[in-house]
């Protein structure tokens, strides 16, 4: 038991007793879970527990890092810990250091009385912090942790105020809620302390909160201006973030920050580029280019040779030329070195050589880059192009097994991280996993949640908009389809080849051969054909055009095995078994459809092997086989019913 100046760590569950009484068992077994986690996190630092009372455990630690990197690690384990019907089981703490009496086991005197009231004035996730034990972690600080000051709180009991700090991680929540005590309303000066420290910590809700109500007392200096932006983006507020760039901008321009400045105006010519104000951003690129000085391997000079590395490809379509920026970018981030600047010129590296078809050397780029991310070794910006870039260059070349391993990482950092673009962004892509694994109502709210999200982003949005489309085709709503597929064309993307599978389904097979077709002439990149080859091929095979379908079969056959994508080998497998079918060749037909079935099954993709079920019964009907047959579409059926797809 340590003694002389020691900190305390108190701890209680947040509602327990409403809990207890509404689900006695499951919360037995909730607190068996909590009770282990806070032994072994208390004991994993050097911590004694010498009191426990129903929820509540009372330790103390020799050292005041010790306790603070245990209340820590431990709301982090709590807040990864599945607690099903009981969620969401929050957990509120206190820490204060000072001279206690140790007698048998057990400590006395009137350190132990503050930590408690303290404690009281908290809310579940939250970790509040005394000034005396603030004061010996100032200098001792854990990696990741911020103190945000508070101020004072009068405490219960307490002739003296308790100046009060809470602690602000990335594993922490909960500290949005304010404190259950009275206290004056926050001087200017606290809440921009509050909002830095917020920030820092990547508390994007809290830090716009008590930044823009110090924005409405004063006048904020231009890097907390610069904050403020990054959180209202951060926070879903998209034209506000635009117009508080806008002024951080001019406001570095004033202090003579050159660079900073052209940093910011790339930011802003990013989100206008996304908005389709295509002059606009090239107005705030030629203001960057004017600001950031060329040649100097600063880190300006890499964001602006980065966004001149998507301009190479998205509009000269020269993916050398990107290739050699995206290198020049990842030499500057590792001379600097700033890890954010090389792992997106890898991952722009990594998904343009993809594109060119060097997919094994792209692909190696592309995880190297996702590192980084993982392990959070980049900034929050960096960590979302990331993930969203990742899941892209996964869904161009179906390689759905790769996007469903990094989508787990993501589904982690966009929870932290909703309301903003990215995440916006990226659950398009995962909203894509769940209606090919067959979780169409998850997928649709998703969507629809993404879109509200993306205000501003058009073509961003129009994804979102065909994905729909595509859940509703597949559920067999062809109204439904083609007003999202409608609404994806007016939000600038092309609906295909959802589009022409509509037609197709209407009975208009011409017209979406004509689609298909127009789409071919405008992509020359085998990845950006591929796309749209399985549905022509069924046009082809409707019309009976058996020779077109047998060339584009042929053109998949080769895509898929140059990605060594097993949802396109599945795809070619099912239309090569339709064409066996209609040449009259039922022994390969079955084979073909077999290997197809594998296929889905192997990616969990029940629709698609449902069809190629329904293609297998059609090979046994026609070569006599009734039972083989009747079985086959016997299992279709029962897939599409549950999938509520209705005429198929």
């Amino acid at each position: 038991m340590p003694t002389g100046t020691v900190t305390f760590l108190f701890t209680d569950v947040e509602g327990s007793t409403r809990r207890w009484e509404s689900n006695a068992a499951v919360m037995q077994t909730a607190m068996a879970t909590h009770d282990a986690i806070l032994r072994e996190g208390i004991e994993g630092h050097a911590g004694v527990i010498f009191t426990t009372a129903g929820d509540a455990f009372c330790a103390v630690f020799a050292s005041p890092t010790d306790a603070l990197t245990a209340a820590v690690d431990i709301q982090g384990s709590l807040n990864r810990e599945d607690w099903g019907d009981v969620a969401p089981f929050l957990v509120r703490m206190a820490l204060h250091t000072g001279n206690a009496d140790e007698r048998d086991g057990d400590y006395f005197g009137p350190p132990l009385n503050r930590c408690a009231r303290l404690l009281a004035i908290g809310n579940g996730g939250q970790v509040l912090v005394s000034s005396a034990t603030s004061q010996l972690l100032a200098d001792h600080l854990p990696e990741g942790v911020v103190l945000e000051d508070l101020g004072p709180h009068q405490l219960k009991d307490m002739d003296r105020p308790e100046h009060v700090f809470m602690v602000r991680h990335r594993d922490l929540v909960g500290a949005d809620r304010p404190l259950r005590s009275e206290s004056a309303r926050p001087s200017f000066e606290l809440l921009v302390e509050r909002g830095r420290a917020a920030h820092t910590a990547e508390e994007w809700e809290a830090a716009y909160a008590a930044l823009s109500e110090a924005k409405g007392m004063g006048t904020l200096e231009v890097r907390d201006l610069q904050r403020l932006a990054d959180t209202a983006f951060w926070t879903g507020r998209g034209d506000e973030s635009i117009a508080l760039k806008e002024a951080t901008y001019a406001g570095l321009v004033e202090v003579n920050e050159p660079e900073e400045a052209g940093m910011v105006a790339l930011d802003l010519a990013f989100l206008y580029k996304y908005r389709l104000a295509t002059a606009v951003s090239k107005a705030w690129v030629a203001r960057a280019e004017k600001l950031i000085e060329p040649s100097t391997g600063t880190r300006g000079e890499g964001y602006l040779l980065r966004f001149k590395t998507a301009a190479a490809l998205d509009e000269g379509g020269n993916p050398e030329a990107a290739v050699a920026l995206a290198e020049r970018v990842i030499e500057i981030g590792r001379s600097l070195p700033d890890k954010s600047l090389e792992s997106l010129g890898l991952m722009d590296k990594g998904r343009i050589l993809v594109a060119m078809g060097r997919i094994d050397e792209g692909l190696a780029l592309v995880d190297e880059s996702m590192i980084a991310a993982v392990a959070r070794e980049i900034d929050a910006d960096a960590i979302g192009r990331n993930y969203c870039n990742i899941l892209s260059v996964c869904d161009q070349i179906a390689d759905y097994e790769r996007a469903a391993e990094w989508s787990d990482a993501a589904e982690a950092w966009c929870t932290q991280h909703s309301d903003s673009a990215y995440p916006g962004i990226c659950r398009i892509f995962r909203a894509e996993l769940k209606w090919l694994h067959g979780d169409w109502q998850e997928a649709t709210v998703d969507l629809h949640r993404a879109i509200d999200e993306l205000t501003g982003f058009t073509p961003i949005i129009g994804a979102a908009l065909y994905q729909i489309g595509e859940v509703e085709l597949r559920a067999g709503n062809l109204g439904s389809a083609l007003e999202y597929f409608t609404k994806a064309n007016e939000n600038a993307f092309m609906p295909l080849p959802g589009m022409a599978a509509l037609k197709l389904a209407e009975g208009d097979a011409i017209g979406g051969e004509q689609l298909l077709l127009n789409a071919l002439v405008a992509s020359p990149q085998p990845l950006q054909r591929a796309r749209f080859l399985p549905t022509l091929i069924d046009i082809e095979l409707e019309l009976g055009n058996l020779e077109e379908a047998t060339s584009f079969i042929d053109e998949l056959q080769a895509t898929a095995e140059l990605t060594d994508s097993t949802a396109m080998r599945a795809q070619a497998s099912d239309r090569r078994a339709a064409l066996a079918l209609r040449r009259g060749s039922f022994a390969a037909a079955a084979t073909e459809a077999q290997t197809a079935i594998r296929c889905w099954s192997a990616l969990r993709m029940p629709y698609e092997a449902a069809h190629s079920r329904l293609c297998l019964a059609a090979i046994h009907d026609a070569s006599g086989n009734a039972a083989a047959a009747a079985m086959e579409s016997g299992t279709a059926t029962a897939t599409l019913e549950r999938l509520e797809a209705k005429g198929h």
